[in-house]
């Protein structure tokens, strides 16, 4: 009796062990990579390596960087403000007006200095300040859709607040293309007419693929506020898109 009374002891121990649920353990499983223990270069940085490494790289990059000193002193970059110049004295103070009234002579002369030789082809750019084209509603307002093909121009969802004129679609719609800048320049020197090329400039990428040939301006700058430039109705809008200047 003394003999099996520890044995089922025993045994009513085992059995509660082995009744009783085990934990998971959140240890993650072992790895070289997790314990950051995979075989490591570590160089000495001893004075003469450093020089060496110092060296090696001066005499790659010194010589690109000359190169691209020389070639960036070959660029003319000419830089001309002109939006108060251009008003009258009288409007200087309301240049709205001024824009929107169709009466006053928006014509400028300006006259510049070329001081080193310019080589062809000479770019001209226009550079607009305080102008916040990264507003969310302004970037969303355009229909992509709608600039692709002639059978989506209905498609003016996202335009608003320039979607409808008149109950009709506005081709193209959006605040982007109704705030397009419309100054247009023309360039002389000593009395003579320079010709200025506005085509074979832009992505081939985006003419074949963002903008379609077949879209053309409908509906487009007939409201009482006027943003930007008037689009002529028999050429494409994927011209207007990519006109820029060359010389």
């Amino acid at each position: 009796m003394s003999s099996s009374t520890p044995s089922s002891s025993a045994g009513g121990v085992g059995s509660a062990d082995s009744a009783a649920p085990r934990r998971n353990s959140k240890r993650p499983k072992y790895s070289k990579f997790t314990q950051q223990e995979l075989p490591a270069c570590k160089p000495i940085l001893t004075p003469r390596w450093v020089i060496s490494a110092f060296m090696l790289v001066s005499i790659v990059f010194i010589p690109i960087g000359v190169v691209s000193l020389f070639a960036s002193r070959d660029v003319v970059e000419i830089i001309d403000r002109y939006e108060t110049a251009c008003l009258p004295q009288n409007y200087r103070n309301d240049k709205v007006s001024f824009i929107q009234n169709n009466a006053t002579d928006k014509a400028c002369n300006r006259t510049l200095t070329v001081k080193k030789l310019m080589k062809q082809p000479i770019y001209v750019y226009y550079q607009l300040d305080n102008f916040y084209q990264n507003h969310r509603r302004y970037v969303k307002s355009r229909s992509d859709s709608q600039l692709k093909g002639r059978n989506s121009e209905d498609d003016v969802s996202a335009c608003k607040p320039e979607d409808m004129s008149n109950g009709q679609p506005i081709v193209p719609c959006g605040l982007i293309a109704w705030s397009l800048f419309n100054d247009t320049y023309d360039f002389s020197l000593n009395n003579q007419q320079l010709a200025v090329n506005k085509r074979g400039i832009s992505w081939k990428s985006d003419r074949d693929s963002k903008f379609g040939k077949d879209v053309f301006p409908k509906n487009f700058q007939n409201g009482s506020l006027i943003g930007g430039k008037h689009l002529d109705s028999s050429v494409p809008v994927s011209f207007h898109h990519f006109s820029s200047v060359i010389i």
